[in-house]
């Protein structure tokens, strides 16, 4: 972590930038010419938070995407407004919301994709292991 201009230039940096920040429609989608999708709220969301331009992005379309695909009967995020909501769009869906600072949601580390919680607990007992 913190390595990405040891590994790219700022030339490439600015490429992935581009190209990670025009994934985003109302949500984000993967890949140009597809469909926004939930799961890419925490995939795209979280290399724009690591690449330091996630707070160029709109937060509010991003949560009405995510918010659109929620079943309010049975619960639970879907890849897309009205289909059915399954585990992996649900927590990615979570994840989104979190890396925008949604009130009552954990924060998300963007690179571990943990909370920053148990990030924190797991560094702080790394350091009273002895090796």
């Amino acid at each position: 972590m913190g390595k990405l201009e040891e590994v790219f230039s700022e030339k490439e940096l600015n490429r992935i930038r581009r190209w990670c920040i025009m994934r985003q429609q109302n949500g984000y989608h993967g890949r140009p010419n597809k469909p926004v999708d939930t799961c890419y709220s925490f995939w795209v969301g979280a290399t724009l938070k690591l690449l330091n331009i996630f707070e160029y992005t709109n937060f509010e379309k991003n949560r009405n995407y995510i918010l659109s695909t929620q079943d309010r009967l049975v619960g639970g995020f879907a890849k897309w407004p009205d289909s059915h909501p399954d585990a992996l769009h649900a927590y990615f869906g979570i994840c989104g919301l979190s890396l925008i600072g949604e009130p009552g949601i954990c924060q998300v580390h963007p690179a571990l994709n943990v909370s920053t919680r148990t990030t924190e607990q797991q560094c702080s007992d790394n350091t009273h292991v002895s090796t």
